[in-house]
């Protein structure tokens, strides 16, 4: 039978298994208001092309939302690296 393995882990660390989680957790909420804003903007230009700013505007929650999601990932990714080194 293989000792060890990922269940040894989380029996042995609950606390990082939790941390891990939570960790994700930040990440899919980064994604989720990312898209949310993303969304918006396409759909105020969709329902509003007469109108010269609301279409600017909608441009730039696109352009933000994907800038966040971009941060996001990089945040994430830099806390994961901090949590493996502890």
């Amino acid at each position: 039978m293989h000792k060890g393995g990922p269940l040894k882990n989380i029996i042995e660390n609950p606390d990082g298994l939790r941390t891990n989680l939570a960790n994700e957790r930040t990440l899919l909420a980064y994604v989720r208001t990312a898209l949310a804003i993303a969304v918006s903007g396409m759909a105020a230009i969709k329902f509003f092309p007469e109108s010269p700013l609301v279409v600017s505007l909608g441009g730039l929650a696109v352009a933000a939302g994907i800038i966040l999601l971009a941060w996001g990932i990089v945040h994430i990714r830099k806390v994961s690296g901090n949590i493996r080194k502890k």
